[in-house]
């Protein structure tokens, strides 16, 4: 298999550099560069503190990192070089994505499948998890029921680090994906890539009707955002999603966003209280085949093609983007 990235520099010249990784090693095809092809993955590799460049100020940046609030690969890190499309990195807990693309890494689209298709390397975990209520979604090993504890208790030995896709409230219970391939939290939470998720939502009375058609349409709630760096209210109508009414009191919602607790402020904003709260599906992948709350299991080959499609269409975006920005 082989996983080619790309790298373009700006020079004080306004020249363009191309580099790829190929198995590993950096391919530069500029030919007064070709004495660099032996170059290791290292040499495309940033500083942390520019992983932070889309919210944070570079003095904003060196500071939560001496704070030791930045995990590299799931281990704290005061500052060190990062590679694209490797290495995970997360900020309180949380996995920071589309930093690669915000420093020149995209993944070339120039025609060839061979190019535009990123694969799979077996070396790479990618598992389903049915998370139990209680369970905190967070990589931190210090946060108690923090979800990489927890599901190595059921019985999930990763032969590498391992991090959550997206997260689920501690309050609710359902379908997560973990894995080792950083580049899947980045192509699941792209804006123009997001996955369909599948919620079954008990309430404490009948839904009425028209209520049903609201949260059809659509309501108006406050959740919090990331903004520069900052956590900022964000008050916004929710995006139409599908809803259907399994039984008086419960219903299935399908959403194509991810605000901060969505459906339960949803219901709260219609007089709702919410008993219990239960993904159920993820894009293709549902909880059908695992058996009980803290069941896992390896994802099979039709769930990996999505992936793998999942990755692709990431990629060619990034390439876009990038061809955008280039042009401008």
């Amino acid at each position: 298999t082989t996983i080619v990235l790309g790298f373009q520099a700006r020079t004080s010249s306004s020249s363009t550099i191309g580099a790829r990784l190929v198995h590993g090693t950096a391919l530069f095809q500029n030919p007064a560069d070709a004495d660099k092809n032996n170059a290791p993955p290292e040499k495309l590799s940033v500083r942390l503190n520019k992983v932070f460049k889309a919210s944070h100020s570079r003095r904003q940046a060196d500071r939560v990192i001496e704070e030791g609030r930045v995990d590299v690969n799931g281990e704290q890190s005061y500052g060190c070089m990062v590679i694209p499309y490797k290495d995970v990195v997360e900020l309180d807990g949380q996995i920071i994505t589309g930093w690669e693309q915000m420093n020149g890494f995209v993944i070339p689209s120039d025609g060839a499948s061979t190019t535009t298709t990123p694969t799979i390397s077996g070396g790479l975990e990618y598992v389903k998890y049915w998370k139990p209520r209680g369970v905190v979604c967070t990589t931190d090993r210090r946060v108690r029921d923090n979800i990489i504890d927890v599901i190595q208790q059921g019985g999930y030995q990763p032969k590498h680090r391992v991090y959550p896709v997206g997260r689920l409230d501690k309050d609710s219970s359902g379908l997560i994906l973990l894995t080792s391939d950083g580049r899947l939290p980045n192509a699941s939470l792209r804006r123009s890539q997001k996955q369909p998720k599948i919620y079954r939502v008990d309430v404490d009375r009948p839904l009425e009707k028209h209520d049903v058609e609201h949260l059809r349409d659509g309501i108006v709630i406050t959740t919090v955002a990331q903004r520069d760096g900052k956590s900022k209210p964000l008050t916004a109508k929710t995006k139409p999603c599908l809803v259907y009414q399994v039984s008086p009191t419960c219903c299935e919602i399908t959403l194509t966003e991810g605000r901060n607790r969505q459906i339960r402020k949803m219901m709260d904003a219609l007089g709702y209280d919410v008993y219990d709260l239960h993904r159920v599906r993820f894009g293709k992948i549902s909880l059908d085949d695992l058996d009980y709350e803290g069941d896992w299991k390896r994802l099979d080959g039709l769930e990996m093609e999505w992936i793998e499609t999942l990755l692709k269409d990431a990629a060619e975006d990034a390439a876009e983007e990038l061809a955008e920005y280039e042009s401008e």
